[in-house]
């Protein structure tokens, strides 16, 4: 079954709120200029922190026992990454030119799809779990730091 959600932001803000039904059920609060994110969805706790440098990977800790339950790996070259969670392996990708548009899928297709537009957009998610649909959402946040930074050192 297909669930809908929608997302904001504000302009400059390191918080992103996501709604199911104009009720606010989640959202994901990157803690200043750290490597730490929180994400918070469906009573389920999460940290994301990011290590490393020119090859980044990022930990997925339950925040209930402190445990890593799961792993990003980056591919800043391709623009795609994969999610290691609960002993599977997810592909997570840009679905367009303009990376308005991604997805997270695994061998059978596509699980989670997303769009932005502006400080708002939206989810449709096949299946129900939060550490999954944070951990697509946080990645997108990833690759536009990562260009944001690309382009300021460029000017």
């Amino acid at each position: 079954m297909e669930t809908h959600y929608t997302w904001k932001t504000k302009l400059f803000s390191w918080k992103f709120e996501i709604y199911r039904y104009e009720t606010l059920i989640g959202e994901l609060n990157k803690e200043g200029f750290s490597r730490k994110t929180y994400g918070e969805m469906g009573g389920k706790k999460i940290l994301l922190f990011t290590k490393g440098f020119f090859k980044q990977e990022t930990l997925i800790i339950d925040q209930t026992n402190s445990s890593e339950i799961g792993n990003i790996e980056y591919n800043f070259w391709k623009s795609r990454s994969k999610v290691s969670y609960n002993n599977k392996v997810y592909s997570w990708q840009f679905d367009n030119f303009w990376h308005t548009k991604w997805s997270l899928s695994n061998e059978n297709g596509y699980l989670i799809r997303y769009h932005a537009s502006g400080l708002k957009g939206s989810i449709d998610a096949y299946i129900e779990d939060p550490v999954l649909l944070l951990a697509g959402f946080f990645i997108r946040n990833i690759y536009r730091q990562r260009h944001a930074q690309s382009a300021a050192a460029a000017s």
